[in-house]
């Protein structure tokens, strides 16, 4: 026989005891017995039973003070107490449903009712159970279809923005080399009039030396092959930055392409670059003629930056990041490892959860882990974290290849 339920009997009544597990149990419930409410809280805390029948007059702690016991754990509040009240006792019905009571039976039972009512409490706790999962999942496709759209709508703004810093990039990119190709044969035009300035009489001299000291003219010439290799650094870089952006910016509808995995890791650190420079060493193993696979890259460089970025956060004053990207068998294998202050095993068990978050108003709304292990297993990949705490923490991830 396949047991329906796990029902608690509280009653110091042998008899009573008696007649209520012997019918319950012919109806298949797997039956419980406490004989004081102190036994009940002990019974309960050691494993939760599905409802409790519960007696009024009990030694040590009466049914009423047990029931405001366990409606006062948040753990036990949801578990359904019927009271049982003979006839010829006093039994004040307001008071037991104030204190969370949800039905009562009297004594003596009437089989068939004790059965129905039982049955029926079950059955609404099943039900109420079922519609508090359909909410959590509505709420939790609710939250991911709003952030889809708000990071489609970042798509289109970052490659609006990627594009349009694009075309004066690439003109001050052009500029800055034909200007460094220009300056260096304005040198050999200097170096020229430095020989005929030899030839020059002493008053000739001292009117150029006038001329060429009032304009600071040396430092300038110095100072110009500097200045324009700082330009050219400046444009490399926000070249790069738009080539991140437009990564970044591709939406989810976009086809798996194939595409090489230590892009989107080198996106990710570039777009969170001014983070941790000059704070945290990021050292990099990227194993040699790693293999391409097809991927969503804007959508992994998105999970990259949540990890990463979680990392940073993690780590107080200097330290290190370490990622490395290895082959294993038919997987793509990638490690990034922190040397913050760690997680405990009760934080490691919730971090994917949608909205939790360890950190303070205002730092977070706690999708970032959600968002990035809905998109490991639209790649059919895994995420596993270890942690210790004050020792760091390690996320590896493996991709199909």
């Amino acid at each position: 026989m396949e047991n329906s339920g796990v029902i608690l009997i509280a009653d110091d009544n042998e008899n009573n005891l008696r007649v209520l597990s012997t019918m319950l149990r012919s109806s298949d419930y797997n039956v419980r017995i406490a004989k004081n409410g102190l036994q009940v809280l002990s019974s309960v805390a050691i494993s939760k039973p599905d409802l409790i029948l519960l007696d009024i007059h009990m030694p040590e702690m009466d049914g009423y003070q047990t029931c405001i016991k366990l409606k006062e754990n948040l753990d036990y509040k949801d578990i359904p107490v019927i009271f049982i009240s003979a006839l010829t006792e006093t039994f004040n019905k307001v008071h037991a449903f104030n204190i969370g009571a949800v039905d009562y039976i009297t004594k003596p039972f009437q089989v068939e009712e004790v059965k129905l009512r039982i049955q029926t409490h079950l059955l609404l706790r099943k039900r109420t159970q079922e519609l508090e999962n359909a909410l959590g999942e509505i709420k939790r496709v609710q939250t991911k279809l709003i952030f889809s759209e708000k990071m489609a709508s970042l798509g289109i703004l970052s490659a609006g923005i990627a594009h349009e810093i694009n075309n004066p990039i690439n003109f001050v990119y052009a500029g800055i080399n034909s200007l460094i190709k220009n300056f260096s044969e304005l040198e050999k035009g200097l170096q020229a009039l430095n020989l005929l300035f030899q030839t020059f009489d002493e008053n000739q001299k001292d009117a150029f030396m006038e001329i060429f000291e009032k304009y600071n003219l040396e430092k300038r010439i110095k100072n110009i092959p500097q200045l324009a290799e700082d330009i050219k650094t400046g444009a490399v870089r926000t070249t790069e930055i738009v080539k991140g952006l437009k990564l970044f910016a591709r939406s989810d509808k976009e086809e798996k392409v194939v595409a090489n995995v230590s892009e989107s890791v080198e996106t990710a650190l570039l777009l969170l670059k001014n983070q941790y420079k000059n704070r945290i060493d990021v050292v990099k193993d990227f194993a040699e003629d790693l293999p391409e696979i097809k991927s969503y890259p804007g959508q992994l460089t998105q999970a990259f930056v949540n990890i990463i970025h979680n990392a940073i956060d993690a780590i107080e004053g200097k330290g290190t990041i370490s990622i490395s990207l290895e082959k294993c068998e038919n997987k793509l294998k990638i490690t990034i490892a922190d040397s913050g202050k760690g997680m405990s095993q009760e934080l490691i068990a919730r971090i994917f959860d949608p909205f939790f978050t360890t950190k303070s108003v205002g730092g977070g709304m706690g999708l970032g882990l959600a968002i990035t292990h809905g998109i490991i297993e639209k790649h059919n990949g895994t995420i596993q974290v270890r942690s210790i705490e004050d020792e760091g923490t390690t996320f590896e991830i493996m991709l199909p290849i």
